[in-house]
């Protein structure tokens, strides 16, 4: 068995290659996984200028396309490339998935990141290893730079064609280990099997909040500069702001499918400026029936929340929204001996998520920590974390998240 390279405070975290550690791992020990793996952007794709080896002869590796970063995938980064696996990328996720569904208890939710070019193939692995696939959630964001190549540089009469769109989303898998018996028996017996969605509702409108972000949208966010100015970035899904400033109020939306950055909810505040609600909403119960003068539930056992239908407003109220910077600031991106992880997710982000598929008091496995936001993420919500690590440059970043202090959030009525 392969020791921990750091232990305590709820986190254990190993430093090898995650196939390796994953197959020691014992099963059904973990409520969820919650992962940032590799994108594979290399160019040893068919089509592409690298010299990574392609089994053509393997069926996930026909219909690859050049992504345009050079040999070592990402930036130049080894632990990206992984055409030269036997299955191809695809083949790859799905060797890592079949361990993960081991490991997680039934019922369990994987939540993993993908590229908008290679995402077919992580979904595809993921669901050959056996998960279900539950959905897919798309994070927007507006500040995405675009990298392609200027025909017209070569050919001016082509002047204005070039080779890639900007990037402005990313793709988030969202899938379950197959249930034992129905979601309540398994969510009884394991905790495992539904959405917590409670604690990742999307406040509704409060011109409280309104007021003290400075903005005439309803519920607009403060920029990005006011934000830094008073030291940190506030979130509409952080719940214990939202509780604070309406006791005793439900916490507000059904969560969406759809992320926002605070780019993309200006944008689409500007487009539909005042919009409102005309009445209750019907939704699905834990049992899959609907009730056509339901708001979300009051179905079935399942309690009934208010529709704020008399809401008006920008559109974007309807999303959580977080904020996207193609550089994490300073607080979010640990940095020892000069040496940073190049891709760092948004810690709120990372925190709605785990706290959107783990009970109370239940263990995250990351697979691929990379910077360690995932863990850190854990740490705030109050979660145990197994994280697994096969740069050593960045088992120090992770180890400066850990000994940060967090502040844990509220105690919210999980459903006990």
């Amino acid at each position: 068995m392969t020791d921990p390279h750091y232990e305590g405070a709820g986190v254990t975290l190993f430093h090898g290659d995650c196939l390796d550690v994953l197959r020691e791992l014992p099963d059904e020990s973990v409520h969820a996984v919650v992962t940032d793996p590799p994108y594979n952007l290399t160019a040893g794709k068919r089509g592409g200028t690298g010299s990574a080896s392609v089994n053509l002869d393997s069926p996930y590796g026909r219909s690859r396309i050049s992504t345009g970063n050079g040999v070592g995938g990402f930036m130049g980064k080894g632990w990206d490339d992984y055409d030269s696996h036997p299955g191809g990328f695809q083949g790859w996720c799905e060797e890592w998935s079949v361990e993960c569904l081991r490991i997680l208890k039934p019922g369990g939710h994987l939540i993993a990141f993908g590229g908008s070019r290679t995402w077919h193939r992580l979904a595809a692995g993921i669901e050959d290893a056996g998960f279900d696939i539950r959905d897919s959630i798309a994070w927007l964001y507006g500040s995405g730079f675009p990298k392609s190549l200027d025909v017209g540089k070569a050919l001016p009469e082509w002047q204005g064609w070039g080779t890639a769109l900007k990037p402005a989303f990313e793709p988030i898998v969202v899938a379950r280990k197959p249930l034992t018996g129905t979601v309540a028996a398994n969510v009884l017996a394991h905790g495992t099997g539904a959405l917590n969605i409670n604690t990742t509702r999307v406040p509704g409108d409060n011109p409280t909040v309104a007021r003290r972000q400075g903005s005439t949208a309803h519920l607009q966010k403060r920029t990005a500069a006011e934000s830094q100015a008073a030291g940190k970035v506030e979130s509409r899904t952080t719940p214990e702001r939202y509780r604070e400033e309406r006791p005793g109020e439900e916490l507000g939306r059904w969560p969406a499918n759809v992320l926002l950055d605070e780019t993309q909810a200006a944008e689409l505040d500007r487009q539909a400026p005042d919009t409102g609600g005309s009445g209750p909403a019907s939704g699905p119960s834990l049992t899959g029936a609907t009730g056509a003068s339901a708001a979300y539930g009051a179905r079935n056992g399942v309690d009934s929340t208010p529709f704020y239908g008399g809401e008006r407003g920008g559109a974007s109220r309807m999303f959580p929204t977080f904020r996207y910077e193609a550089k994490a600031p300073t607080s979010e991106r640990p940095v020892v001996d000069g040496v940073a992880h190049p891709t760092v997710k948004p810690l709120e982000l990372m925190q709605w998520l785990v706290r959107l598929v783990t009970p109370k008091g239940g263990t995250v496995l990351e697979p691929f920590a990379g910077s360690g936001t995932t863990v850190e993420a854990c740490l705030r919500e109050g979660f145990d974390v197994i994280a697994i690590e096969r740069e050593a440059d960045y088992l120090p970043l992770i180890e400066k998240r850990i000994r940060k202090d967090h502040a844990q959030g509220l105690d919210f009525d999980w459903g006990d």
